[in-house]
């Protein structure tokens, strides 16, 4: 069943209090209960990115597309809002927000999912929340905050796209993206952060009091403070995405037809599947 689960391009995952989520551009959702993985949805799907909740995972991708994982029902929703794709989703404290291409931004509520993208036309790649706070980027190194009226534009000194926002505090957000690019949100604006990497940079998460960041060539930042570490996962495979389990720190790294998982944890690095 390992082999089956892996032998996929992936490209999200999240975690539930019981359980991993790893999703693919094509291949089935397959869970991990920190024993066994398991295919509990075989049906081929392309989903691109993922958040997860307390008893819940949401996936969404390519036109439209969005996969809810009910753990607690041990249901699967599929659900499709417009045409467009959707390439990252963050959680809120009532609901969700995904963002994709086009400028399309969609907030869930109780009563479903509802455009709130506004005059947004930028091809957008990365979301990330803290409470009620929201970051959007995307191409040409576009960068967008929520405000009570709308989205700001908050200019970021950067032509480069980028693909992933995370926000460590409420007056903080990291932003990555093509060619290396990294940067820090503070209250005098954006500024550039050294990564010493060229290769392009695909996600980061907040864990505990670092950010990590994943990329190609199999590149991990972890980000504290000022101090930037470079962390070994042993691969050079494209690494597209990361996030928290506790205090463990998960990466999910594929080529054009393998995957692969990465567990980081104080006492090391447990690794499934095979990529790069």
């Amino acid at each position: 069943m390992q082999r089956r689960a892996f032998a996929q391009p992936l490209t999200a995952g999240c975690a539930t209090e019981s359980a991993v989520w790893l999703f693919s551009d094509g291949g089935a959702a397959i869970r991990f209960d920190g024993r066994t993985w398991t295919v509990p949805d075989a049906t081929l799907r392309s989903l691109l990115g993922a958040a997860c909740d307390a008893a819940s995972a949401l996936a969404v991708g390519v036109g439209g597309s969005m996969l809810t994982i009910d753990e607690d029902r041990r249901q699967v929703h599929v659900d499709r809002f417009g045409s467009d794709d959707l390439r990252a989703v963050a959680r809120l404290p009532d609901g969700a927000i995904a963002v994709g291409a086009g400028g399309t931004v969609l907030r869930q509520t109780a009563l479903g999912w509802t455009p709130i993208g506004g005059a947004i036309s930028d091809e957008l790649f990365g979301v990330g929340t803290a409470g009620t706070a929201v970051w959007i980027v995307g191409e040409g190194g576009v960068s967008y905050r929520n405000i009570t009226s709308g989205w700001d534009p908050r200019p970021t000194g950067t032509r480069a796209t980028l693909r992933a926002v995370a926000i460590p505090s409420i007056d903080t957000a990291i932003a990555a993206g093509d060619g290396g690019a990294l940067l820090r949100w503070t209250a005098g604006g954006w500024t550039k952060i050294p990564s010493d990497v060229t290769t392009t940079l695909r996600a980061a998460a907040v864990v505990g009091a670092a950010t990590w960041v994943v990329g190609d060539g199999g590149v991990v930042l972890e980000i504290l403070g000022e101090r930037i570490r470079r962390v070994d996962l042993g691969t050079a495979c494209p690494l597209r995405a990361v996030f928290a389990q506790g205090a463990s720190v998960w990466v999910v790294g594929s080529d054009a037809t393998r995957g692969a998982a990465w567990r980081v944890t104080p006492s090391g690095i447990d690794r499934w599947g095979a990529c790069g």
